[in-house]
């Protein structure tokens, strides 16, 4: 892992621990084990490493799982996109957070912070949804036309019931500290959406 890398992993792990706010670009540097103008080097201040961070560990995870998909067949893109995201969730959590501690509520603040305190932000999640709800039509679109699936319901709402399934059940996952069992639970929810459109 090159320095860069580094001050990213480690502010990630500091700004999930304590909040933007909390994190000192002091507190940043020694973590590492740079001087500051090593770090400087690399980052204009806290605000850019913060939105590096954001764009690395928040808004990017989404489609880097959604490339990684085949869109032609929708139950073998939902189970992909349930390994996908459990793979993208241990990595967070063995590679970016300290003394093995997992993916919490605070993934969220994170967010919470990043709409507070980068005007950038809104947008560029917006895109980020869309982007989303777009994999999903497609997909979707592609399940009819082959056959696969057979609904009356518009491709866009059927995106948004699997992708708000999945939100919203993550949320009570990690608020239960159930985390373990959210590929379990997703599947089930998922599967049982399916089995009402499967043709």
């Amino acid at each position: 892992m090159d320095s860069k890398d580094r001050i990213l992993h480690v502010a990630f792990s500091l700004f999930i621990q304590k909040g933007y706010r909390d994190v000192s670009l002091r507190e940043i540097v020694e973590e590492v084990g740079l001087t500051k103008g090593a770090f400087y080097h690399y980052f204009k201040g806290k605000e850019q490493l913060f939105t590096e961070v954001v764009d690395h560990f928040f808004l990017g995870l989404s489609d880097d799982i959604y490339a990684q998909l085949p869109k032609d067949h929708l139950k073998t893109f939902m189970t992909g996109y349930v390994e996908k995201l459990m793979e993208q969730i241990l990595h967070i959590s063995k590679d970016a957070l300290n003394k093995g501690d997992t993916i919490s509520l605070s993934y969220y603040y994170l967010a919470f912070d990043a709409l507070r305190i980068l005007p950038d932000f809104a947008p560029k999640i917006h895109e980020v949804f869309h982007r989303e709800e777009s994999a999903w039509i497609e997909v979707i679109e592609q399940a009819k036309a082959s056959g696969e699936i057979v609904s009356s319901i518009d491709s866009r709402h059927l995106a948004i019931l699997f992708i708000s399934a999945i939100d919203g059940l993550g949320m009570h996952v990690i608020l239960e500290n159930r985390l373990n069992q959210l590929s379990k639970e997703i599947m089930s929810i998922w599967a049982s959406l399916y089995d009402l459109i499967e043709a």
